[in-house]
């Protein structure tokens, strides 16, 4: 049976501005203080963003269902620090991201350069399981000329 997992990154905001914060740190100590196990969110690469993961789901019901878990809670973590989630590709407003101080984030800010510097880039990406190495590296049907 297929399972399906979504990842998502949120936006930290300033509930009255909407203006980015940097506040992943406190958002992730206070979901860490009210569940010691909690092993949804995780830092991003800048310190205005948290992302979550879903369990795997093996239907769209239960995978809704999950992802509106993961929204609330994330909501609910950041609102007792002072902080809003909203879920967008890039702030509305202005902002200077703040970049994370792992090796991997001050890597990709050295291949990378400007983009990561100025640009704040939520995604969201979808992992669906497969029977094997070969069917995951299979080749798209539909997709582009050819």
């Amino acid at each position: 049976m297929r399972t399906v997992g979504v990842e998502e990154e949120l936006l930290l905001v300033d509930p009255e501005t909407g203006e980015p914060r940097a506040m992943s740190a406190a958002v992730l100590a206070r979901a860490a203080r009210d569940d010691a196990e909690q092993d949804v969110f995780e830092k991003e690469l800048h310190e205005q963003m948290l992302e979550f993961a879903t369990r795997p789901q093996s239907s769209m019901e239960s995978l809704h269902a999950e992802i509106v878990r993961c929204r609330a809670e994330a909501a609910g973590h950041a609102g007792e620090i002072g902080c809003a989630v909203a879920a967008l590709a890039t702030s509305p407003l202005p902002v200077s991201p703040s970049i994370g101080v792992s090796p991997r984030y001050r890597w990709m800010e050295e291949q990378y350069g400007i983009a990561i510097r100025e640009q704040l880039v939520m995604g969201c990406h979808v992992h669906v399981s497969v029977d094997s190495d070969e069917e995951g590296s299979g080749s798209w049907t539909g997709c582009g000329p050819g």
